[in-house]
């Protein structure tokens, strides 16, 4: 090779490594890239810059976009994706369901608590029959308030107690319950086939419990004296003799020799046996009594005058009246 040749090569290559000199397309080449590059410092940033997770599986890319949100928001020319909220999903059945369950546990604790449960009835009233009594015959002992039925346990024990004339129940939280009783009072003693029974000033018969002073003693030969029901009455209400009966033989029973009881017979009515050996009746209601006393007074004096002994006497008719 000749110097000529060398020297053209070596220029050849020198111009190469020579930096050119701007042409009119270089600018625009430079101003295309200032475009696309920035500094990190010259952008706000809430939080310093985190390397994101890749996701590798499908299966877990479709399972975080089921159950979460991803959120996409923008800070100036940089694109931040939040992590994924996973937020449960609870449907008006699952509330409902919660609060039963809550209601049930609630009662349960109520029904079962000591607080709530009855120990002994507080009695107010009461003379003859005792608390304890009324309260076995309740039936509350033990149980739960709850169970309490004011107008169920008043007809029980007008049901139990028929010498109870009122009863009125009353059922406080958390365990209380208070029975107010009004008790009947005695006016006749009636004795029938060696069973005695009360009666009060209504006309209506209960069993006896303890003792009564100043009880009108009937000695009946027959059943009570049928009174007509009254439906509007409950049962314990029925009276079994008239009340005018009743006030009858409360005011002849002033007229009774001592220490002998009162007659009730179904033909002739209420009368005593007299001493000297006769029977006198009065009839079966309380009409004209005064009137009839004295007639058999007169009656008596005309008897004892012409020295009749008579076995029976009735003045239940002014009008007729008759002995034997």
């Amino acid at each position: 090779m000749t110097t000529l040749q060398k020297t053209s090569r070596a220029n050849t290559v020198r111009q190469r490594r020579t930096p050119k000199t701007p042409s009119t397309r270089t600018p625009q080449r430079t101003k295309q890239i200032s475009r696309k590059t920035y500094h990190l410092a010259s952008v706000y940033m809430p939080v310093a810059p985190q390397p994101v997770a890749r996701r590798f599986s499908r299966r877990a890319t479709k399972k975080s976009h089921r159950n979460g949100y991803d959120i996409a928001f923008t800070l100036g020319r940089a694109n931040v994706r939040a992590p994924a909220l996973n937020i449960p999903q609870l449907g008006p059945r699952w509330v409902s369901a919660t609060l039963t369950l809550l209601l049930g546990i609630m009662l349960y604790t109520m029904w079962t608590a000591s607080p709530f449960t009855v120990t002994a009835a507080e009695v107010r009233g009461n003379q003859r029959l005792g608390a304890a009594e009324i309260n076995a015959m309740l039936g509350m002992i033990g149980q739960p308030i709850f169970k309490a039925v004011p107008a169920q346990i008043e007809a029980n024990l007008h049901t139990a107690y028929s010498d109870l004339k009122s009863i009125k129940v009353r059922v406080d939280f958390p365990n209380r319950i208070t029975v107010d009783v009004v008790e009947r009072s005695p006016v006749l003693a009636w004795y029938q086939n060696g069973v005695v029974t009360w009666i009060d000033a209504s006309g209506v018969a209960f069993t006896p419990r303890g003792e009564f002073p100043g009880l009108v003693q009937v000695a009946a030969n027959s059943t009570l004296p049928q009174v007509p029901l009254d439906m509007a009455l409950p049962i314990y209400e029925q009276k079994v003799i008239a009340p005018e009966m009743v006030q009858a033989l409360t005011v002849l029973a002033g007229d009774v020799p001592t220490g002998m009881p009162m007659i009730f017979d179904p033909q002739y009515g209420m009368g005593w046996q007299d001493p000297h050996g006769w029977t006198v009746y009065f009839g079966q209601n309380a009409k004209d009594i005064p009137m009839k006393k004295m007639v058999y007074q007169a009656i008596v004096d005309t008897l004892t005058l012409q020295g009749v002994q008579p076995s029976l006497i009735s003045v239940e008719y002014l009008n007729a009246p008759f002995y034997k």
